[in-house]
């Protein structure tokens, strides 16, 4: 509070004080600190709501990240035409066919396509 006070008495007239705060600044003053004395006096229950409050907030927010994380993990690297472009450029369109033929093979047995 040492420095809001210092900085509204020593650089503003009693009439800016007014114009911007519609009061003075030992009013002010005297209000904030009213308003600290009274947030730190609440009672229990609205103590330990907020606290449960803030701790949902935090879950949520470590569930997104998780969730983001997962996400971000599971996306491709290279799609489909990218390997058979470069399989292409590599080896051409016969070897190309027989690594894709056995991908797809591969693919139909984990999925239990005959």
């Amino acid at each position: 509070m040492g420095k809001l006070k210092e900085q509204l008495l020593n650089n503003l007239t009693p009439e800016e004080m007014d114009e911007r705060f519609e009061l003075s600044a030992f009013e002010y003053v005297e209000l904030m600190e009213n308003y600290k004395q009274q947030s730190e006096q609440l009672p229990d229950e609205v103590v330990g709501q907020l606290i449960q409050e803030q701790t949902e907030l935090e879950n949520e927010f470590y569930a997104q990240s998780e969730i983001d994380d997962i996400n971000d993990s599971m996306k491709l690297k290279y799609t489909d035409n990218d390997i058979l472009y470069v399989l292409d450029g590599l080896a051409g369109p016969v070897l190309t066919s027989m690594v894709m033929g056995k991908l797809n093979d591969v693919w139909n047995t984990k999925n239990g396509v005959e």
